[in-house]
Order: C-alpha cells, then sequence, then structure tokens
C-alpha cells in the first residue's frame, strides 16, 4: 500500500511516496496547469490510499481541487499536527522534498485516523473569501486613513483630495462587502445560533463559520487546535520552560475570536471572571484576552452541538 505526501509552494509540488516495504521516491513538478497534470498522471500510476497535503495559504487549491475531482482519497493535515510529528520524528532540517516526505510518512503512520477531505459547500466558500476580502479593505482604510493624516501635517494639498477619492471608494466596497455578508449569513442558521453569545457579532461568526471546517462544527476541543488557541508547553526536568499558544492555524480566524473576547469580557460576568481571574495570576492582558477567546471558541462550539442535538430553539 502507498502513501503520497505533496508539498505545494508556489514554484514547485514536490511529491514523495511511501510505503511500509519499498523504497521512498521523490518527485518535483511545476506548479502550473501541465505540471499539476504530470503529477495526477504519476499518482494514477502509483494509486495511493492517501494524498496528504498540508493547507499553504492558496497555491495548494487548483491541485486540491484536481485531486478531489479525480476520485483520489485527500487528507488535508493540520500544520500543528505536522509539526508536533515531526518533532517525534527527530526531524532537524526542513525543505520542501523533505516536507513531502514527512507528509507521506504521515500519511502512513496515521492512515486508520486521516478524514477524507470533502469540499465545502459553494456558500462557505463565498464566505471565506469574502471575509478575507473584508479584512484587506479594513487594512487599506486604516493605512489610507494614516496617509491622510500625514498629508495633511505635510502640507501635501495635491495628493489629499486623491486619497479621499481612493478612502470613498474602499468604503464603499467596505460597504458592499458587508451586506454579501451579511445575506450569506442569513441563509446559515448557525450563525444565528452563534451570534446569541456575547461577544458573537457578525464578524466573529462569519470568521468562525468561514475558516473552520464544517465537520469540526460543534467539535469545542478539534476547533480549539485547528484555531491555534491551545497552550504549547515544553517541560525540561522538573521546571516548565516555556508555554504559549501553538498560532497554527488561520491567523484572521483568532484575530475575530481577540476581538469577540474584547466585548465578552466587558458584557459577560463569567468571561470577565475569568479574565481578572487570570490577571490576579499574573498573567499579562493579552494572554488573559487570548483564554478568553479560546474560552469563547468553545461556547461557540458547545452551542453548536446543543443545536444539533436540538437541544436549542432553531431560529428561525
Amino acid at each position: 500500500m502507498v502513501f503520497a505526501g505533496i508539498d505545494v509552494s508556489k514554484p514547485h509540488l514536490d511529491l514523495a511516496l511511501a510505503s511500509p516495504s519499498a523504497k521512498p521516491t521523490r518527485l518535483r513538478f511545476p506548479n502550473s496547469q501541465d505540471g499539476r497534470q504530470a503529477l495526477l498522471a504519476a499518482l494514477a500510476h502509483h494509486a495511493p490510499a492517501w494524498v496528504a497535503l498540508e493547507p499553504s495559504s492558496v497555491y495548494h487549491l487548483p491541485l486540491l481541487h484536481l485531486l478531489v475531482e479525480r476520485g483520489f482519497q485527500v487528507a488535508l493535515v493540520n500544520p500543528y499536527h505536522l509539526a508536533a510529528f515531526r518533532r517525534a520524528m527527530g526531524e532537524r532540517n526542513k525543505t520542501d522534498r523533505q516536507d513531502a516526505s514527512l507528509l507521506a510518512r504521515y500519511a502512513l503512520v496515521y492512515r486508520e485516523e486521516l478524514r477524507a477531505y470533502t469540499p465545502p459547500p459553494q456558500a462557505l466558500q463565498e464566505l471565506k473569501a469574502l471575509v478575507g476580502y473584508q479584512e484587506d479593505l479594513a487594512r487599506r482604510e486604516r493605512a489610507i486613513l494614516n496617509q491622510l493624516e500625514a498629508a495633511a501635517w505635510a502640507g501635501s494639498e495635491g495628493v489629499l483630495p486623491l486619497l479621499g477619492r481612493e478612502l470613498a471608494l474602499v468604503r464603499e466596497l467596505l460597504e458592499v462587502v458587508d451586506q454579501r455578508i451579511q445575506a450569506l449569513l442569513e441563509a446559515l442558521p448557525e450563525s444565528r445560533v452563534l451570534m446569541t453569545l456575547p461577544g458573537v457579532g457578525p464578524q466573529v461568526a462569519a470568521a468562525v463559520l468561514a475558516f473552520l471546517p464544517p465537520h469540526l462544527w460543534g467539535r469545542a476541543k478539534a476547533a480549539a487546535s485547528y484555531a491555534g488557541l491551545i497552550p504549547e508547553r515544553e517541560v525540561s526536568g522538573k521546571s516548565v520552560e516555556r508555554s504559549r499558544l501553538s498560532k497554527k492555524g488561520p491567523p484572521l480566524l483568532r484575530k475575530r475570536l481577540y476581538m469577540g473576547a474584547l466585548v465578552a469580557v466587558r458584557h459577560d460576568p463569567e468571561m470577565r471572571a475569568l479574565y481578572h481571574r487570570l490577571l490576579s495570576r499574573g498573567k499579562r492582558k493579552k494572554q488573559a484576552l487570548l483564554a478568553a477567546a479560546h474560552k469563547l471558541l468553545r461556547r461557540m462550539m458547545g452551542r453548536l452541538r446543543a443545536y444539533y442535538a436540538g437541544q436549542v430553539d432553531r431560529v428561525a
């Protein structure tokens, strides 16, 4: 039985094949239309039981769609799990070819626990794209406002009207994107269930539903792991040397949850008590807020689990 691992970068697709008995095989293809077709031909020849990929920005998406269309069993490996596997295997170096081999070995070792990737509904794909674009527009709006202030102080009269026009366009686009996100959320009953929680508004609900795979909805521990909101501890002897969040998941998801936690600690007594309890133990404000973000996500997953079990009213 053969297992494949593919490391995806913008220029290359590195393929590694592993099996319990045969010698590992490594191949490289360009990340282009022709290169992807050549890689698919190689996979068809070897017929792997699983193809393991690590999500890499957007560069893996064309290949992922082709693999699913051709009927391959594809596992998207959580970066946090792969990093832990790398340490367990004693890997010190990190190259594209070694990453492909690591993914193939991961599929070989954990073949009984892998979950086959299934494309999310089109509405969720659109929601994810819109949430990302919304963040880009908001970042651009902040940059223009800073440029306007700098230009005003510098007396750059010729630049001010141009920046004003750009700002108006960005804000117009933001309004359009907000409306589209709102329309998608209204079609998802899960969003209305989530937004009954303190600290969960449209932006937090949209990020959670867009960036968390649907098979994790309602699974608190797995969702927190995917979001990178679980602690990593390194212990040497009897002393704990370091404890920090893994931060292996989507950064925008963590950012939105953090913003939701800021609201929750102000308006929810239980979350506020958690926040101040952590501060009294010597935690920094940011650490306490990240812990609140973790708890907020687990609450959201608990609410979804109860909703699917019929324990929460299905909001019309």
